[in-house]
């Protein structure tokens, strides 16, 4: 209140100084040198955006010393004081839950931010872990995320451990300082698939996997499949069927009329929880039975072994 009432006090001069300036020859020199002093004794302490309203001021001046383009210039100095301070967005999930050994995300939104600066910190010990993009800790798992021109702010933990559980705080270095508070729980979740780690499955037949999440967090979890890394859904290819269960935390994936190209690894993905992965092999009926054969060969056993291995269990068993 006291610098808008001081404001107002120069303005007045500014006002009266320019009626006398009009009278005089030099009325355009003279105003630009009272404008120098006024930016210099006036206002020099104003942030950067009033700073630049203020230059605009001079340029209008410089083209027009009309009384109209003094009442402009009045109310872009006057508007540079009715800015917004920086609030929080509450529309984000400041509840986080996060498994060992997966990336957790705190999204903190702030509007009106201006030249401050966004700050994260871990409550527990109060350990300033970044302000803006810039990381301030030791441990290369904490980063900060932010897009151009967006009012969003992310906190990344990447391969969460159980001590990353706590309280972690968005702090906006206003005067005073407004923060907003985020728990970040941390569970040890992992998907599993129902199957053995290699599976080899006849060409023209089907895939046929179960995926079960039963300790993800959550009454609800998303389950996903990928191939190789690729997501895969009813678009990669005919034949296609993945039916899942979140709130028995299931998901089926059935892949019929199998050809080679179906070869490959194949993981499931669930909600705060590790992967699982198992690597298909796609074959054909030939090579499936000389597979077969070859094990059976591997394991066959001839007669004459097993007639000498009895004698020799025998006259063991007759010394003692």
């Amino acid at each position: 209140m006291y610098e808008r009432v001081n404001l107002r006090f120069l303005l007045w001069r500014f006002h009266f100084f320019t009626f006398i300036a009009v009278l005089c020859e030099n009325s355009h020199e003279m105003l630009l040198e009272y404008m120098t002093m006024l930016f210099i004794f006036g206002l020099t302490t104003l942030q950067l955006e009033r700073s630049r309203i203020s230059a605009q001021a001079m340029k209008m001046l410089t083209n027009d010393t009309s009384v109209s383009s003094l009442h402009d210039i009045n109310n872009m100095i006057l508007g540079s004081y009715d800015q917004q301070e920086p609030e929080f967005e509450n529309t984000t999930n400041r509840d986080v839950i996060g498994a060992v050994g997966t990336t957790a995300r705190l999204h903190c939104r702030v509007r009106n931010l201006g030249d401050r600066a966004v700050s994260w910190i871990r409550k527990r010990d109060l350990h300033i872990l970044t302000i803006g993009i810039m990381t301030y800790t030791n441990d290369q798992r904490f980063l900060a995320r932010h897009i151009d021109n967006s009012d969003e702010w992310v906190l990344k933990i990447v391969s969460v451990q159980p001590r990353d559980a706590g309280i972690y705080e968005c702090q906006v270095s206003t005067e005073p300082k407004i923060s907003q508070a985020y728990k970040l729980t941390v569970v040890t979740s992992k998907a599993q698939i129902l199957s053995n780690r290699e599976l080899f499955v006849q060409s023209g037949s089907d895939i046929n996997l179960t995926c079960i999440a039963p300790q993800a967090p959550g009454p609800y979890t998303h389950m996903l499949w990928y191939k190789d890394s690729e997501l895969i859904n009813d678009s990669t290819r005919g034949g296609i069927r993945v039916v899942s269960e979140q709130q028995m935390k299931t998901s089926n994936l059935v892949i019929s009329r199998v050809t080679h190209t179906d070869s490959g690894n194949y993981t499931c993905a669930a909600d705060n929880s590790n992967s699982d992965s198992v690597f298909v092999h796609i074959i054909n009926s030939e090579k499936h039975a000389a597979m077969q054969h070859e094990l059976a060969t591997r394991l066959h056993v001839p007669h004459s072994l097993l007639l000498i291995l009895t004698i020799f269990y025998i006259l063991e068993r007759v010394i003692k």
